[in-house]
């Protein structure tokens, strides 16, 4: 295990935080229910849809604190790492892409890369859930009653949620992936020794 395929330790706590909060969030709103003018909701609707607020804000912070965490950090955790648009970076995720090609899977971790970019690709669609997530929490009518601000950021949530899900799916399959392949990545990431 090199340095480069471990994360840092406060991006591993990060990640564990946002991994739990976020794999919550998805799952309870199978199951929740959004107040609606007029209509009754069941109370275990109205009481996923509460805690869901409440879980969101949580995840809000700790979405924050990765960001603040990503531009300050100096080592494999920093902004870089999760948005390869540089020359070096560009030519790690297109060597990683070659890898694919021929079945060989990047080791993962905090060598940027592809595994990089994955990361920050779905660091990306959680922020946006995240900020429409807080967005709502404070504009959206109690009762129910129509607002055509947040009607809008309600079917951006909506919309972003899809590609949440999507990564969310990924990344399991991608952790599923990197284990049958023999490596530590999963373990690694969440030692939070």
């Amino acid at each position: 295990m090199t340095e480069s395929t471990v994360w840092a330790r406060q991006t591993r706590v990060l990640h564990f935080g946002m991994a739990i909060t976020v794999s919550f969030q998805l799952l309870i709103s199978l199951i929740m229910a959004a107040p609606e003018a007029g209509e009754k909701r069941s109370a275990l609707e109205s009481l996923s849809f509460e805690i869901h607020e409440w879980v969101g804000m949580l995840a809000v912070l700790i979405v924050l604190a990765h960001w603040v965490w990503s531009m300050s950090s100096r080592d494999n955790s920093n902004i870089k790492t999760l948005f390869p648009w540089g020359a070096e970076g560009r030519a790690s995720v297109m060597n990683d892409l070659r890898q694919l090609k021929n079945m060989k899977l990047p080791e993962g971790g905090g060598q940027g890369g592809l595994p990089g970019l994955m990361h920050g690709l779905g660091f990306l669609a959680v922020s946006g859930m995240a900020l429409t997530g807080a967005v709502l929490f404070f504009i959206l009518p109690e009762d129910g009653s129509k607002n055509d601000t947040a009607e809008l950021v309600h079917h951006v949530h909506g919309f972003i949620a899809n590609f949440a899900w999507a990564y969310w799916w990924g990344h399991l399959a991608a952790a599923f992936v990197h284990k049958r392949m023999g490596h530590d990545t999963v373990k690694n990431m969440f030692n939070l020794r």
